[in-house]
């Protein structure tokens, strides 16, 4: 199924002021909208905007031409059978209600819908209630006997119901937009005269994402007002969508229409904020159903099957105007009023974004039943009809911002691709086309007194030409032509006026003359009959076979043109098939001289591989020569290098042996002289034990310092265990003046030599050569204790791990 683009409009608001305007029209479908200079200043938007729409009306437009443009189409289609649906979408204060309705001296496109309806459809209106709404979306076709006392019944409630109640329903002229309204002329000629037409209304109204029908009884028992009751969105057997228990009122005129919807428009939600005086806070719908029905045989009574009925309905929808609060300044109800308008539109944006990313490839769902509003529309989305939308805009600069919202969410709209609705078939009841008509021009004839225009009525003096009646004379005995057969009757009727009492036989000629004509006029009445009967079933029998034989062309026509629609495609496709076996010859040509083209590249390619595998050989061979003469190289040269260095350790082999032996010579002399102190009366209770005077000993012997000799002052180890001072070292400490001081008093030197180790709780294993040596430490992974600072311990160690700028483990020791 094809598909067309939603018709997006857009009307300009004339300025009210001098005030900067910030729209300029620039072609008949083209606007431009430009950002005030405090935008320079603010950091917004600072370019002028293009926007194209079908087209676009400046402030100078008339509602006739707004109308003529937007909405005539849209009835031509509902006449036609099809489903359209019209809204009006912008910021408050736009003039979307101004376009729909209009004043009563200048009607909008609700009024003048309405009255384009009625001029098309004023001949053939069928008669009240006798389309009678079933209450689940659909209608019923009474006869006129049940249509009549529906009528009876409704009139009769009617009576009671405003029996003491004079307010029910207000007069025409307390309505200021129907006194003095001027009606719209225009009248559509594609109007099927062999079909029965009535117009049935809907008024409903979505506030708060709820339902409401604005047509339902104004006031119950008494004045006292009554408030709406909500009504619920179903879906009926068509899948299509309806408000259900909404009322549906049959109207025969633009009056009684326009009328109810007055009506109504006073229990519709308005209120006053400060960017407009009458701000609609609710969206309305006024639906236009038109039913068609077709007539019988005769052409006077509406066929009652409904089979052959045909239901559409233009949708006229006055959307509420988005608001930001920040301007309005509502609160309370008014802010809750401004949050639903605004989450209804923004829903209604989102299903038309998700219809574009659709058509695009997308699978998405679309979310209808998050809004009242979306849901009516469902069906319209969904391709049963067609859609249309102005876009009501302001030209005052303030509404830049809003302005620029509504442009976007149109260029958007336009994207939009829905599906075209299914033509409507012609409804087939097999009887003669123009049976209205006829009907009519014999009903003419005969109040006229005359069948001159009806085929049948041909006297004897007339004659067929051509298969038209002509009469050769003016007059037949005296009697005007047109009076057909009949005219020969009664004529040379004896005169009664001078008559002779005692005459006995003009009477009874008179009675016997008027006997035979009157028996003359039967047996011309039976025969016309029967001629017009005959003629009449002659007639019929060609009109259908006419009929039939004009289907069966259609249906020819039809079968031709879809035969040549597929000829046409498979020539298409031939020659499209053709193009694209050209075109991959020359691929293919492309692809053999490409592989030629490989081939030479790759047998090159494969040469220089065999040239780079031999060099590379030679450079193997060259490189393993080099690496099996250095190989030897540093076999010789570790050979040597063990031999220095075991000739290097054997030699320290010897000096430490010396060394030891040397220890050896000196601990058996000091034993000998340890001996000689301990004689000595006083000495073993002075000197005490120093259990590292030997190792000092060694050190010193294994590490002498230069300028020390044999003689310099060092201890004598007894073999008691104590320690006697040598001679040198007295001697050169009484020389000095140094007092001697007892050994066993001084303070040792291990004594303060505890390390405190401050290390991580898991440190990770150092495997290093170099580690730190401390004998006596105490290991600790948190600092909690200062006694264990100062008073247990002398020296710090702290350890730290953690990462280089290589990725390495770094361990740091601070002491």
């Amino acid at each position: 199924p094809s598909r067309e683009p939603i018709e997006v409009y857009c009307r300009v608001k004339p300025l009210q002021s001098s005030d900067e305007s910030c729209l300029e029209v620039i072609l008949p479908n083209q606007i431009k909208i430009s950002p005030p200079l405090t935008n320079l200043r603010n950091g917004g938007p600072t370019k002028a905007m293009l926007y194209t729409f079908k087209r676009v009306f400046p402030d100078s437009t008339s509602q006739k031409s707004v109308f003529n443009n937007v909405a005539l189409p849209l009835i031509e289609s509902v006449l036609n059978g099809k489903n359209a649906l019209l809204f009006t979408y912008g910021v408050t204060g736009s003039g979307k209600t101004y376009t729909m309705t209009g004043s009563g001296q200048d009607g909008g496109i609700l009024p003048r819908c309405l009255d384009t309806i009625f001029n098309s459809i004023a001949d053939y209106q069928a008669k009240k209630h006798i389309f009678k709404p079933d209450l689940l979306n659909g209608f019923d076709i009474q006869s006129e006997e049940e249509a009549l006392a529906d009528k009876e019944q409704d009139l009769l409630a009617q009576i009671i119901s405003t029996k003491g109640n004079r307010n029910k329903f207000d007069k025409k002229g307390s309505d200021p937009d129907l006194v003095g309204r001027i009606r719209d002329t225009t009248k559509l000629d594609n109007i099927d005269e062999d079909n029965c037409y009535a117009v049935f209304i809907t008024y409903v109204e979505i506030y708060n994402n709820t339902v409401y029908d604005l047509l339902d009884d104004v006031f119950e028992d008494g004045n006292r007002a009554r408030p709406l009751q909500a009504k619920i969105v179903r879906e009926d057997a068509s899948r299509n969508m309806y408000v259900n228990a909404a009322n549906e009122l049959e109207v025969y005129s633009t009056d009684e229409a326009f009328e109810i919807f007055y009506r109504a428009q006073k229990r519709k939600r308005v209120a006053q904020t400060q960017l407009n005086s009458e701000s609609s806070r609710s969206h309305s719908i006024f639906t236009i159903r038109v039913v068609q029905a077709p007539l019988d045989a005769d052409g006077e009574k509406v066929v009652t099957d409904k089979k052959s009925m045909i239901i559409s309905q233009l949708s006229l929808v006055d959307l509420a105007g988005s608001e930001r609060t920040n301007r309005t300044k509502n609160t309370g109800q008014r802010l809750k009023e401004a949050g639903n308008i605004n989450n209804s539109l923004l829903t209604l944006r989102t299903c038309l974004e998700l219809l574009r990313e659709n058509q695009n490839g997308a699978n998405k769902i679309i979310p209808y039943r998050e809004s009242r509003l979306t849901l009516l529309f469902k069906n319209y989305f969904d391709g049963e009809g067609q859609v249309s939308m102005i876009v009501c805009v302001s030209q005052h600069m303030d509404d830049y911002d809003e302005n620029l919202q509504v442009m976007k969410f149109a260029e958007m709209s336009q994207e939009v691709q829905i599906l075209c609705p299914s033509a409507v078939k012609p409804i087939n009841t097999c009887h003669t086309p123009g049976r209205r008509r006829a009907i009519l021009a014999y009903k003419e004839a005969i109040n006229n007194g005359g069948l001159n225009s009806n085929p049948l009525a041909i006297g004897s003096g007339d004659m067929l030409e051509n298969g038209v009646a002509s009469t050769s004379k003016s007059v037949v005995n005296g009697v005007p032509k047109g009076y057909g057969i009949f005219a020969e009757l009664f004529t040379e009727i004896p005169d009664l006026r001078f008559i002779e009492p005692d005459d006995n036989e003009a009477i009874p000629g008179f009675c016997s003359y008027m006997d035979d004509n009157l028996k003359k006029f039967n047996q011309l009445a039976r025969e016309y009959h029967a001629k017009r009967s005959d003629f009449r079933d002659i007639l019929m029998q060609s009109e259908r076979q006419a009929f039939l034989a004009a289907q069966e062309v259609q249906s020819w026509k039809s079968l031709y043109e879809k035969e040549k629609e597929k000829t046409s495609a498979i020539e298409a496709k031939a020659a499209n098939a053709d193009a694209q076996a050209a075109k991959m010859k020359r691929k293919l040509d492309e692809c053999e001289v490409a592989v030629k083209k490989l081939r030479n590249q790759l047998s090159e390619k494969n040469t220089l591989l065999t040239q780079n595998k031999a060099e590379k050989d030679k450079v193997k061979e060259l490189y393993s020569n080099k690496l099996s003469q250095a190989q030897d190289k540093l076999n010789k040269e570790m050979e040597r290098k063990l031999r220095s260095q075991k000739t290097a350790l054997e030699y320290e082999m010897r000096r430490k042996d010396e060394k030891f032996r040397a220890v050896k010579r000196l601990l058996s002399d000091e034993d000998i002289r340890n001996s000689d102190f301990e004689n000595i009366p006083g000495n073993r209770a002075r000197l005490p034990i120093d259990s590292r005077s030997i190792e000092s000993l060694v050190s010193g012997i294994e590490t002498p310092k230069s300028g020390s000799s044999a003689g310099s002052c060092a201890p004598l180890a007894t073999p008691s265990g104590t320690v006697a001072p040598s001679t040198n070292c007295r001697s050169t400490a009484r020389r000095m003046g140094i007092p001697v001081v007892n050994r066993r008093y001084r303070r040792s030197r291990s004594a303060g030599d505890v390390w405190l180790e401050h290390k991580p709780k898991t440190p990770v294993p150092l495997n290093t050569l170099m580690q730190p040596t401390m004998t006596k430490r105490k290991s600790v992974t948190k600092l909690t204790d200062i006694k264990d600072v100062t008073e247990k311990t002398s020296k710090y160690c702290l350890m730290t791990q953690g990462q280089d700028s290589d990725g390495d483990l770094e361990t740091r020791l601070y002491k």
